[in-house]
């Protein structure tokens, strides 16, 4: 893994905390791999009380766990968790879409507009549009002006994330249903229809999770294509 250089007036924790997120959520760091407060220390060059803070950050949001034998390691998640988590997911995404189309501002409305106007040129390019998913998402979670939402939204995003070690947009059926979703939530959002916003959300992840299980499975018996290096390696879709 490659140190970042940080802000000397960045707190050593947050950046303890970031380092590593973002090295599991690139797959740098996969599920399994031991993670030490000594080695994070001497990876970005702190002390270990700092990287201590930044790992337990991290095992509360269920990114790292503790094995009984290996100590602090980065978490697995099974068929079952992966279930529980769409489902969390759904509820999340339909009262963000929903308070988004109450409270997102022109601006917003506009920025939303441009991404899926954007989007259909990226169709036949998975990394991109995996990319460009992730910020069409987080710009609704953010459009529905909830600070804790956006919260719980964001961990349950990174976490999905890091156990998918391939894409659901490697599907080309998916990638244009994902086009089509994505403008149904813009034009829900516009039109201010809470109702719609909130059904279409709901829609847009149940899809997700049925492509997510069609790739694993696919995956499972050996013929899926593995995830594509994501913009020098860095769902929710």
């Amino acid at each position: 893994m490659t140190r970042k250089p940080y802000d000397s007036n960045q707190l050593l924790g947050d950046v303890a905390y970031e380092s590593v997120r973002e090295a599991i959520l690139a797959n740098d760091l996969k599920p399994g791999d031991r993670v030490s407060e000594y080695k994070v220390a001497e990876w970005l060059g702190i002390s270990r009380t700092p990287a201590r803070e930044g790992l337990r950050r991290l095992e509360n949001e269920g990114l790292l766990t503790q094995h009984p034998r290996r100590g602090l390691v980065v978490a697995s998640i099974d068929d079952e968790a992966v279930q529980e988590l769409y489902a969390v997911r759904e509820l999340l995404e339909g009262a963000a879409a929903a308070l988004a189309s109450k409270r997102a501002t022109d601006a917003e409305i506009a920025t939303l507009k441009h991404l899926v106007d954007h989007e259909s040129s990226i169709r036949d390019q998975p990394e991109q549009m995996y990319e460009h998913n992730r910020t069409f998402h987080d710009l609704v979670y953010r459009a529905a002006h909830n600070q804790f939402l956006l919260k719980f939204l964001l961990i349950t995003a990174d976490t999905l994330s890091a156990y998918r070690n391939i894409s659901t947009l490697v599907i080309e059926e998916r990638r244009e249903q994902v086009i089509e979703e994505h403008r149904e939530l813009y034009e829900a959002i516009a039109a201010h229809d809470e109702a719609a916003a909130r059904a279409v959300a709901a829609r847009h992840v149940q899809n997700a999770l049925r492509a997510r299980t069609r790739v694993q499975h696919t995956k499972l018996v050996g013929e899926a294509p593995r995830r594509p290096p994501l913009g020098g390696e860095k769902q929710s879709g």
